[in-house]
């Protein structure tokens, strides 16, 4: 493996550093949106005990759910009597959008580098292969063989580490939408229990 990074050339340590800063984006929104998922019975529960106004016991369930829903059901809480209730619980909400959203654009960058960096080191294998076909005068497969060595790696490195990470951007994404959907559904019931 450390042979074809080396014959690579230069145009490789670019790519490993988009493999390393992929690889961490991924692992770590991975581990979050495991963290924050929404448990439906803990907020069906929470919802009853609105209903019921038995908000020291809701509050007391909220602050065991997931950071964001926690964040968003415990001020809500606090604000339920509020003339502005509703406008509240959305401001909570969309303030933790971006927290779902956090690295997504970084991971859709380097997926696109990568790639263009790949192709990169096809332009500059190719280069090499042609002035050592002008160095030795004529072209035999031993003179182009380096060159063609460098494109061809280049292009695989960045292909390697671009299709995972765009497999991954579209991932997080749909996560991103479904859990917004999810919210919004949970939402609506909040704001409907406080109108009754």
């Amino acid at each position: 493996m450390l042979e074809y990074f080396l014959k690579g050339g230069i145009i490789m340590w670019p790519i490993l550093l988009c493999s390393i800063v992929s690889f961490t984006i991924i692992i770590e929104r991975l581990i979050f949106y495991k963290s924050v998922s929404l448990n439906s019975m803990m907020i069906e529960k929470f919802f009853q005990l609105v209903s019921q106004k038995q908000f020291d016991k809701a509050k007391k369930l909220a602050e065991n759910m997931s950071e964001i829903i926690k964040k968003i059901f415990v001020k809500s809480i606090e604000e339920f009597y509020s003339s502005n209730f509703e406008v509240i619980v959305s401001d909570l909400a969309e303030q933790q959008i971006p927290k779902l959203e956090r690295f997504l654009p970084l991971l859709a960058a380097v997926a696109s580098i990568s790639t263009l960096l790949g192709f990169t080191g096809t332009v500059v294998g190719m280069i090499k292969a042609f002035e050592s076909i002008a160095q030795a005068g004529y072209a035999s497969p031993q003179v182009v063989a380096k060159g063609i060595a460098e494109a061809l790696i280049t292009t695989a490195a960045g292909l390697i580490v671009a299709i995972p990470t765009i497999a991954f951007y579209h991932y997080f994404t749909y996560r991103v939408d479904r859990y917004i959907t999810q919210l919004q559904h949970y939402l609506q019931e909040f704001i409907s229990i406080k109108k009754i």
